[in-house]
């Protein structure tokens, strides 16, 4: 009698096609975030801008002390907005990201009033950015002026 060997079948490996999902790049976002601060700024929206910071960021603007909480740096930016800060641009020289924190880096110029008339303050600013959600929301803004000590600022 003939005995039958039992072949061992290995199934084929298959080949899954994982989709990757390709979130928008923090770049993009961040870029058009940016432009949406100052937009919204010029406008005088403040709840647009004071929207985009997380609840607790922290928002360091330069001889001043540091305002803590979405709803104080609301607050804090009526100010200089009361006074005709306006003609707000910003300029971003990079973004970079690691996970789900990003930091962009640039510059800044505005219209800042000086007695009758206007002149324009520029500087640098810091903001870092961290991801909530499908969301980036700022948890931390710096910004000082390029103009020599002395000169009011915003």
């Amino acid at each position: 009698m003939k005995t039958a060997s039992k072949r061992r079948v290995t199934p084929k490996p298959t080949r899954s096609v994982r989709k990757r999902s390709r979130a928008p790049s923090a770049s993009v976002i961040i870029r058009k975030m940016g432009t949406d601060w100052a937009t919204n700024w010029n406008r005088g929206d403040l709840e647009k801008v004071a929207a985009l910071y997380a609840p607790d960021a922290v928002y360091l603007p330069p001889h001043h002390e540091a305002v803590h909480g979405r709803n104080a740096i609301r607050a804090y930016l009526q100010s200089p907005r009361s006074h005709g800060v306006t003609g707000l641009a910003f300029d971003v020289t990079y973004i970079k990201q690691s996970g789900d924190v990003a930091w962009d880096v640039g510059t800044y110029r505005m219209s800042v009033p000086a007695g009758d008339s206007s002149r324009e303050d520029h500087g640098k600013y810091l903001t870092v950015w961290k991801r909530a959600g499908t969301k980036w929301l700022i948890t931390a803004d710096a910004w000082s002026s390029d103009l020599p000590s002395g000169q009011p600022m915003a």
